[in-house]
């Protein structure tokens, strides 16, 4: 198990970033998604070059390109405690407020800021699910509330996993 990793079995997806990945140091504590996601596919695709020549096909092979990790999911319903469930004030729910911290940490893609806006640290997205965990960056997050689904979010995101970690 590597050291930025929860410290205990968790069925939770956990969200955070490290500075350095030789020996990492947490730079935000992990940020837990409310509800599981509802699916998570890895691809692994080959760089292959093809090439078409007087008389044949010509293949060049490059090794392999980064993985990716596609996850999609929803927020937990957005539950005000004076009204319900509610989409005129979800900015003061919990679901809310956890939605937010991983969309920023996407925003941001693992960079730390300082007060000018200027970058200070460039930091590395962690995402873990036990018993894996992965290293990376985001590639794309998209997100949608749809009368289908009222009252939360749905989002889909693929993350490039530059390391993984498999196992407890």
């Amino acid at each position: 198990m590597i050291p930025v990793s929860p410290k205990f079995e968790t069925r939770r997806m956990a969200i955070n970033i490290v500075d350095n990945l030789a020996n990492p140091t947490v730079l935000l504590p992990p940020l837990y998604l409310h509800i599981n996601p509802a699916s998570l596919q890895m691809s692994f695709t080959k760089k292959i070059n093809r090439t078409q020549t007087f008389s044949a096909f010509v293949e060049e092979y490059w090794g392999e390109e980064l993985d990716s990790l596609s996850c999609s999911g929803s927020t937990g319903g957005f539950m005000h405690e004076d009204l319900g469930l509610t989409t005129i004030e979800r900015n003061k729910t919990a679901p809310f407020f956890k939605f937010q911290d991983i969309l920023d940490i996407y925003r941001n893609n693992g960079n730390v800021y300082d007060d000018k806006g200027r970058v200070i640290q460039k930091g590395n997205i962690v995402i873990s699910f036990y018993p894996d965990t992965w290293l990376g960056y985001f590639e794309s997050f998209t997100y949608q509330e749809d009368a289908t689904s009222p009252f939360r979010f749905t989002f889909d995101f693929v993350f490039k996993v530059e390391k993984s970690y498999t196992g407890v």
